[in-house]
């Protein structure tokens, strides 16, 4: 599935993997993110493996932004599960802030990193996908 070209975020399933495959573009904010998560708890995606390509990204995201997202995660862990996330980037402002979730989302129970190239954070989604079982299914099933 896939959401309109305007969006700064958007998604489709990988057939082959399952996983989330989301492309972010310009300058991504808190709101862009909380559609984007709000979108993918309606289509029940939310235990999925997610790669997200930020490379043509940048963002305005603070310190409070980053506490609020992880937050967040926490409250979606209380009623499921979530996916590994992987986002790549080249942007050292988005790399920062996606680091800081990172390590906070892991003390809440979220699996996410960053990485500066596709091929390594591929290898790193194969290998939470190996270790754990990540959902597969149809969306709305």
């Amino acid at each position: 599935m896939q959401f309109g070209a305007l969006m700064p975020i958007r998604y489709w399933i990988d057939p082959d993997n399952g996983w989330l495959m989301t492309a972010a573009d310009g300058t991504v904010t808190f709101r862009d993110i909380s559609a984007h998560l709000d979108i993918e708890q309606r289509n029940n995606d939310l235990g999925r493996a997610e790669l997200v390509d930020a490379r043509n990204a940048t963002t305005d995201l603070s310190a409070e932004d980053v506490r609020r997202l992880v937050q967040r995660a926490a409250d979606m862990l209380r009623t499921g599960r979530l996916g590994p996330t992987a986002i790549v980037t080249t942007d050292d402002v988005v790399f920062g802030m996606s680091r800081m979730y990172a390590m906070r989302a892991e003390g809440v129970g979220a699996e996410a990193r960053v990485f500066r190239d596709v091929e390594s954070a591929t290898r790193w989604l194969d290998e939470m996908s190996n270790n754990k079982e990540i959902d597969k299914k149809e969306p709305g099933v």
